[in-house]
């Protein structure tokens, strides 16, 4: 969210006051998550709302713009974004 910003207001009713700070919070949040839940299955419901709803939805006043927040998290935050990534490089010989 913070990319689209130099982009201006696009997809957006007003700029939100997003700063380094959400993003770092979110970040922990989902770290310490991971780590409790390591092995596991990946509690993406749980980080759609914290994200969504708390962390960024909480500057969020209007509600197009929160639908747009959680339409962006739905399609970002599910199983398959670990389809196509190599947490290995493979490499012959």
């Amino acid at each position: 969210m913070l990319e689209r910003k130099r982009f201006g207001p696009k997809g957006w009713n007003m700029n939100y006051p997003f700063s380094m700070g959400d993003l770092r919070d979110s970040y922990l949040v989902m770290n310490r998550y991971m780590e409790q839940n390591s092995g596991g299955k990946v509690p993406w419901d749980d980080l759609i709302y914290i994200f969504g709803e708390i962390m960024y939805g909480g500057h969020i006043v209007d509600d197009w713009d929160r639908r747009l927040c959680n339409n962006y998290l739905f399609n970002i935050m599910h199983d398959g974004l670990w389809d196509e990534l190599e947490l290995f490089p493979f490499c012959e010989g």
